[in-house]
């Protein structure tokens, strides 16, 4: 069975990295790491919305969403920035009335308690309607906005910010065709040609000034995270173990420093704490997953700033890689699936690892964590936040001390790059009907 299992992956080698596929991971840093506030699905539905607003104005009479089952699913329970409210029908009457599409993830920014107000008067007359639209991709939006001067639609796919339709009543004031979509696409999908020693080679030769922007991440997210601690935000996970590291109860080692402050920072960014996040391949909580844990362990060492970078580097791309084969969203967690693994892959490669163990800590995330589902965004993702991130050092650990699960575990292949494939096949194919019926469960509480 084993040499049966090697003998079907002998010819999945990749080819060497080459100038273009470093000016593609380069790109893909650039477009993957950037500050977002609130959580990124009802974020989306807020920027799609408000500029379907923007392009006809006047008193808003419906608003009409339509939502793959993903975006639904992420955005049902989670809060608002700015506000104490939750979901995304206040999402929606929030952007109409303070919205801004030019601030991209950050739509939200300008937020204060008259708009709140407001967009509270709006939800109450009942005239937002969403509804989950399955056949149009795994991210899909599409917002109609009805006002006393006409309507405005905005559609984006593919990701977050990736607005292919812009129309006011019957005028299309911008419209990306399928080859420009494709194209755009194309520079995340680009990752599946690439293997983890592509990775590791880029992060050890790219120069530090093209890197440097990612320390920015590590400064946003520990100040989130602070916050958090501070104000015991949300379900206060992170605040309560900071506590009983304080007390004695936990150790205040390494391991569980990031796990709290990883926690903490999801705690706050799922309340709605009116402070961004750095996120890592589309998503908030993968760039709170794929930041704070390397970047404790390596204050724990004493890094510079060019090894924390090269560091972060190596956890975004990671990220980046897992995802081209998840899917953008997923039925699985990809803070812990995507993140989580990036952060552990990283990690190793930052205390010396070599390429077998780097591998091994991939392999050892996936063997150990791959069922952890996502049921939608909201507090309690900092739980699940929080085992990522003590596992990721954990398992960095034992791959450095060659502790390795077997090669024929389950979905575990002989390589990391293998695994991850079985990984992305075992959450497109095998988990196709999860994402509805988790909808189903969540709709009925």
């Amino acid at each position: 069975m084993g040499l049966q299992k090697k003998e079907m992956y002998k010819n999945s080698e990749q080819k060497n990295i080459g100038n273009k596929s470093y000016v593609n991971l380069l790109e893909i840093l650039r477009e993957g790491v950037r500050p977002a506030l609130g959580c990124t699905e009802p974020v989306a539905l807020g920027l799609a919305v408000a500029e379907a607003y923007k392009n006809v104005k006047g008193e808003l009479l419906s608003i009409d969403i339509e939502l793959s089952p993903n975006i639904y699913k992420n955005g049902m329970g989670v809060g608002i920035p700015g506000t104490t409210e939750k979901g995304l029908v206040f999402a929606a009457a929030l952007a109409v009335v303070c919205g801004d599409s030019s601030l991209g993830l950050e739509v939200f920014r300008n937020v204060n308690d008259l708009h709140v107000m407001k967009a509270g008067d709006i939800v109450n007359k009942g005239n937002i309607k969403v509804r989950v639209e399955a056949n149009k991709g795994k991210f899909y939006i599409k917002a109609e906005v009805l006002t006393d001067k006409g309507k405005g639609i905005c559609v984006i796919e593919d990701k977050h910010t990736n607005i292919v339709l812009v129309q006011a009543n019957d005028k299309i004031l911008f419209k990306k065709e399928k080859s420009e979509g494709k194209a755009n696409k194309g520079l995340a999908d680009s990752l599946v040609d690439l293997t983890i020693k592509d990775i590791i080679e880029f992060v050890e030769k790219v120069s530090f000034k093209d890197i440097e922007f990612l320390l920015e991440g590590v400064k946003v997210n520990m100040a989130i995270a602070q916050k958090g601690l501070n104000e015991k935000s949300g379900s206060g996970l992170g605040a309560a173990m900071n506590l009983l590291m304080l007390e004695g109860e936990m150790q205040k080692d390494v391991i569980n420093q990031a796990r709290t402050l990883t926690s903490a920072a999801c705690d706050a960014r799922m309340a709605g704490v009116n402070m961004p996040v750095m996120s890592s391949a589309g998503s908030g909580n993968n760039g709170i997953t794929a930041i704070i844990p390397p970047a404790v362990v390596c204050e724990h060492m004493g890094c510079d700033d060019e090894k924390l970078a090269r560091t972060l580097a190596f956890s975004h791309l990671t990220t980046s890689y897992i995802k081209a084969f998840t899917g953008v969203l997923s039925p699985i967690c990809s803070c812990a699936i995507a993140a989580g693994i990036g952060a552990s892959a990283a990690i190793t490669w930052l205390m010396g690892g070599t390429e077998e163990q780097i591998e091994g800590a991939i392999k050892n995330m996936i063997g150990s964590i791959s069922g952890m589902i996502c049921d939608g965004a909201k507090g309690g993702c900092a739980f699940k936040l929080s085992a990522a991130a003590s596992e990721a050092i954990i398992q960095a650990k034992l791959a450095m001390a060659n502790v390795f699960i077997s090669d024929f575990d389950g979905i575990v292949g002989p390589t990391a790059d293998l695994t991850i494939r079985n990984l992305g096949k075992f959450c497109t194919e095998g988990m196709k009907d999860t994402d509805k019926e988790i909808i189903e469960i969540m709709i009925q509480q």
